[in-house]
């Protein structure tokens, strides 16, 4: 029997250029089964988010996720669309010092995700 290979780990490399592009939208984890349970099905659920400006942007049945977002430019962008508190790390809420955790669809973001193949020590080697 022939194994898949396990989903390979990677690791963000790079820093925020201050695009600005992450903090135009708001996303939102829901649950999948929830929704399913109030809309029958995928095609509904796109239909009813559709007719409120929310886009479904995927789901991941086996973690009963449903990523929706809503063009919701966040409340601390200047004028030219830059973050006016980013380099006041004390003031980011935690998803905004962490973002992005995963690859995501921002073409000119400044971070990018390489395979991370650097094996780990275990602590019997050190």
């Amino acid at each position: 029997m022939i194994r898949a290979p396990a989903k390979m780990p990677m690791k963000r490399v790079g820093e925020c250029d201050l695009c600005g592009d992450c903090c135009r939208t708001l996303s939102i984890t829901a649950s999948l089964s929830n929704a399913l349970k109030q809309h029958r099905s995928l095609d509904e659920i796109k239909l009813y988010y559709s007719h409120r400006n929310i886009r479904v942007a995927g789901t991941n049945p086996e973690k009963d996720y449903l990523f929706i977002e809503i063009d919701l430019p966040c409340g601390q962008l200047d004028e030219k669309g830059h973050c006016k508190i980013h380099s006041e790390r004390d003031k980011l809420p935690f998803l905004c010092q962490n973002y992005p955790t995963a690859p995501d669809d921002i073409e000119n973001c400044g971070y990018q995700f390489i395979p991370d193949i650097i094996p780990k020590l275990s602590s019997s080697s050190q």
